[in-house]
């Protein structure tokens, strides 16, 4: 407008650029420690494109691996892997408005033919917020039962656990099995369902 005059530009001083770039220098190293701590956590993991594997194949093979003892349980024989098996049929997972059976996801548990799941329901975890639910109640229930049925079994779980872990989005299990660490309503239930169950 006619003899107006515009403000000056306001600038950022010496100072504040600084200390701009000094706190984006701290988050960047903060999000590389995470980034070091989670790769650390889940070490022994390698995806190989070439030979592509489902993460929850492979924890059926090694519960199946430890049942049959092809994987040694150092515990003493008093029938772990029935009781194991009777924990998982009664126990429950996420499901659609409630918590449901997980033998929506078990086959088959047995000490005679194992441990099969049916991880193809489980596929499009990475997308689906309810199949990634599902799957992080499955390694929660697996580690509850192993923890009260085979203790000794949870260290050579605890790897594999880790893995299927790292592929699920938003899962807070503790693979080492401390149960303190489990929370909310469903896991109570799951675990009075499955103590109670088997125990009738």
């Amino acid at each position: 407008l006619r003899g107006s005059k515009l403000s000056p530009r306001p600038t950022l001083s010496a100072a504040a650029v600084f200390f701009f770039f000094e706190g984006m220098a701290k988050q960047l190293l903060l999000i590389l420690a995470l980034a070091v701590s989670v790769s650390a956590k889940f070490e022994g993991w390698i995806y190989d494109p070439e030979h592509p594997t489902e993460p929850f194949d492979e924890v059926a093979k090694a519960v199946t691996d430890m049942i049959h003892g092809h994987v040694p349980v150092d515990r003493r024989d008093d029938n772990w892997q029935g009781n194991f098996c009777s924990c998982m049929e009664n126990g429950h997972i996420s499901s659609w408005y409630q918590y449901a059976s997980a033998m929506y996801l078990i086959d088959t548990c047995n000490p005679k033919e194992g441990f099969i799941m049916r991880s193809g329901h489980l596929q499009d975890r990475h997308v689906e917020p309810l199949q990634g639910m599902m799957a992080c109640d499955t390694l929660k229930l697996i580690t509850y039962c192993l923890s009260h049925h085979a203790q000794e079994a949870l260290p050579t779980w605890e790897k594999t656990c880790n893995n299927a872990h790292y592929t699920t989005p938003a899962c807070n299990v503790d693979c080492s099995g401390a149960m303190h660490r489990f929370g909310g309503f469903g896991l109570v239930a799951l675990a009075a369902v499955a103590f109670f169950g088997f125990s009738a």
